[in-house]
């Protein structure tokens, strides 16, 4: 850029010089309007009240101000009016959480530093004003941070007034709370516990003196009411759980006592009953289950006994078929009956014993057979080993030996025919055609078969019983074949 030359005289001042002297005179017109003229409209602070020892504020001097100081004292107008904004909107704030019950003293002197600024203000001191309202707001700052700790620390006194059941700190703690953060959600959910707490106390006092007296279901009612009124009590719900367990447990011994005084007395269904009542007190309780185990051996006992007594009897009487079926019975049970193992052995070679020779008894045509001869033999040897027989293998023992004696002792039979069929006597012999014949048999069952030209077969069966025959046995083919 050329620097322009000296003006002369007589040229016209349009020049870049004269330019710059016209904004000069422009710029000196507007700052002292700013300092002369705007203190006219600003003649009020915000907050009523004179600052004390404030430094004297310098009068305005109507001298001319560069340009460079106008624009810094426009900033420092524009950061103050900024900073200003910031404090009305903490004053109100605070204001709104009753600053004056929590801290009276540091508002007061937050607000004093804010009425020195407006006071420098008011006079153009922009700077000073801008220094005291940032001092101000630093200290409201500070102001709403202690009030999120009273606030902390409210809350946390009331909390711990309503677990120790002290009405009073509580009420007061959270007014104070209420007083700084009404909608706060943690003020808004300990409120309603505060103002059911004296009933609450009430109930859970009355509770502790019905628990110190033994009166357990009393106890558990008053601190279901207490815990009804206040679902978020510590104590309260503890105490409730307490009490009930101690109901369960006063129930749960009822119940074991009613049990072994059944089982004592032999009331086995009784006993259950009562054991398994006190296993729904106490699931999985073990001392149930050993109650209930007990219940079961001395039933078992008791049956087993029994039934060892009834099988005995049965022996006495000679009925062995049925004792072994109770010894198999029971040993099925519980396979550890020693008695019943010992006893079922010679029970079991009786029975055995009685139901052959009752065979033979009701069948003595079965002896024919030359093997079930000999068996009947051998039962009867058996029989006669046995020591201290009763009546019925006494008897049993003399009808089998007569059977056998008849068995072995042959019979006349007395055969007819007509001298024209042929006779075969099935096992024993051929006969041929004959009138008349005669032959020794043993008792037992038979079969005459007669055959002839020319007419249909004929087959007869007797029974030889070992006593003499009353009639003969005829056998004659007397149907001619068409």
């Amino acid at each position: 850029m050329v620097k322009p030359g000296p003006s002369q005289p007589g040229n016209r001042p349009d020049g870049p010089g004269n330019a710059r002297k016209i904004i000069l005179l422009a710029l000196g017109l507007v700052l002292a309007g700013t300092v002369f003229l705007l203190p006219q409209f600003v003649s009020q602070p915000w907050i009523a009240g004179a600052p004390e020892d404030l430094p004297p504020v310098p009068e305005a001097s109507p001298t001319s101000v560069a340009p460079s100081t106008a624009a810094e004292l426009t900033r420092f107008r524009q950061e103050s009016q900024g900073v200003l904004a910031e404090i009305v909107a903490m004053r109100d704030r605070l204001e709104q959480s009753q600053v004056e019950r929590w801290a009276a003293p540091e508002f007061s002197q937050a607000l004093d530093l804010v009425q020195a600024g407006d006071e420098r203000y008011s006079y153009g001191d922009y700077e000073a004003s801008l220094e005291q309202f940032r001092l101000a707001r630093d200290r409201l700052a500070e102001i709403e941070k202690l009030g999120q700790q009273k606030l902390a620390d409210a809350l946390a006194a009331t909390a711990a007034a309503i677990e120790s059941l002290n009405v009073g700190v509580a009420a007061s703690s959270i007014d104070l709370a209420r007083a700084i953060a009404p909608q706060d959600p943690e003020v808004q959910r300990l409120a309603p516990r505060v103002d059911t707490l004296e009933q609450v106390a009430a109930h859970i006092e009355a509770g502790d003196q019905a628990l110190a007296r033994d009166r357990f279901s009393e106890a558990r009612t008053a601190y279901r009411q207490a815990a009804e009124l206040d679902p978020q009590h510590r104590r309260a719900a503890e105490s409730l759980a307490a009490a009930g367990r101690e109901v369960s447990a006063g129930a749960y011994r009822a119940r074991m006592s009613r049990g072994f005084a059944a089982l004592e007395n032999g009331d086995f269904d009784g006993a259950r009953a009562a054991f398994r009542e006190a296993g729904k007190i106490r699931p999985g309780d073990a001392a149930v289950a050993t109650a209930l185990a007990q219940v079961d051996n001395r039933e078992s006992g008791r049956v087993v006994s029994s039934e060892l007594e009834r099988a005995g009897s049965l022996e006495s009487r000679e009925a062995w078929r049925e004792a072994v079926e109770i010894y198999e019975r029971l040993l099925q049970t519980d396979p550890s009956l020693t008695d019943a193992r010992v006893r079922l052995i010679p029970a079991r070679v009786r029975a055995d014993l009685d139901e052959r020779i009752s065979g033979y008894i009701s069948e003595p045509l079965s002896l024919s057979s030359q093997a079930e001869y000999r068996a009947a033999q051998t039962a009867l040897r058996d029989a006669r080993g046995i020591p201290d027989p009763g009546p019925r293998l006494q008897g049993q023992i003399a009808e089998l030996e007569a059977i056998l004696k008849l068995a072995n002792s042959p019979v006349n039979v007395v055969f007819r025919s007509d001298n024209q069929t042929h006779v075969v006597l099935f096992r024993v012999a051929e006969l041929g055609r004959f009138d008349q014949k005669s032959l020794q048999l043993r008792p037992g069952r038979y079969v005459a078969a007669g055959t002839r030209q020319g007419f249909r077969d004929v087959r007869v069966e007797f029974t030889v019983t070992g006593k003499p025959m009353d009639r003969p046995i005829v056998v004659r083919c007397e149907e001619p074949v068409g």
